[in-house]
């Protein structure tokens, strides 16, 4: 397959332009930056997040490159058959021995709008991609209306952080984390993100193995 290079189109050429500069610009401060991260990364946490592009994890964290191990996807959404997800938290407890695991949703969410939306209508079978993803979170909308009609996006949002603290704390790959590692197994936490103000909040969900401690400071080990 031919094709032409990026620098053709001006967007992907002042992106090229932008990497360049801050490449510098850290090369610059930090002479030592890019070959110190090169042989490896050893980040604490797996970040659990949505697609959405107002939420860089890395940024709004002031974190650097090499601190957080991230998988992304429309409303931070688990589910047991995400084999991508899966794979992802295998390497960060089986290479890195993660020590935390944060789910963090965010306000204003549009996965969670959109099944907000779905929520609204009569079930129907799922014919596109989008339908078929957001198909459990239509149904925890689902399960939140009351009388006075559906819930609100931000309780939909909190409430979907919960069911994904929930789902990961019970799902194979977290469960054999906490046999091997026993009581320095992972912590999960659920967390939202405000987008109006740029603050995190935290929605006191956070569960660890059996025995855990917790607050301890754990002691992170690569052997």
């Amino acid at each position: 397959m031919s094709g032409q290079s990026s620098l053709y189109y001006p967007e992907m050429k002042e992106l090229f332009d932008r990497n360049e500069k801050w490449s510098e610009a850290v090369r610059n401060k930090d002479p030592e930056f890019f070959p110190r991260h090169y042989p490896g990364q050893r980040p604490e946490i797996l970040w659990i997040g949505c697609s959405d592009a107002r939420v860089p994890e890395t940024t709004i964290m002031g974190c650097q490159p090499g601190d957080i191990f991230v998988h992304r996807n429309i409303a931070n959404l688990y589910s047991p058959q995400d084999d991508s997800l899966n794979a992802v938290m295998m390497i960060a407890l089986q290479n890195f021995k993660v020590k935390h695991i944060v789910v963090t949703g965010h306000t204003n969410c549009v996965g969670c709008m959109t099944a907000l939306n779905v929520s609204r209508l009569p079930a129907t079978p799922a014919t596109t991609p989008l339908q078929k993803y957001v198909q459990p979170l239509a149904t925890l909308a689902r399960t939140l209306f009351t009388a006075d009609g559906p819930p609100t996006l931000d309780y939909l949002v909190e409430e979907n952080v919960l069911q994904q603290v929930k789902n990961l704390a019970e799902c194979q790959v977290v469960q054999n984390d906490w046999k091997r590692r026993g009581t320095d197994g992972v912590r999960i936490h659920g967390w939202v993100y405000h987008l109006e103000d740029g603050t995190i909040r935290d929605l006191q969900a956070s569960v660890g193995p059996p025995g855990h401690v917790p607050g301890q400071r754990m002691v992170q080990s690569y052997f």
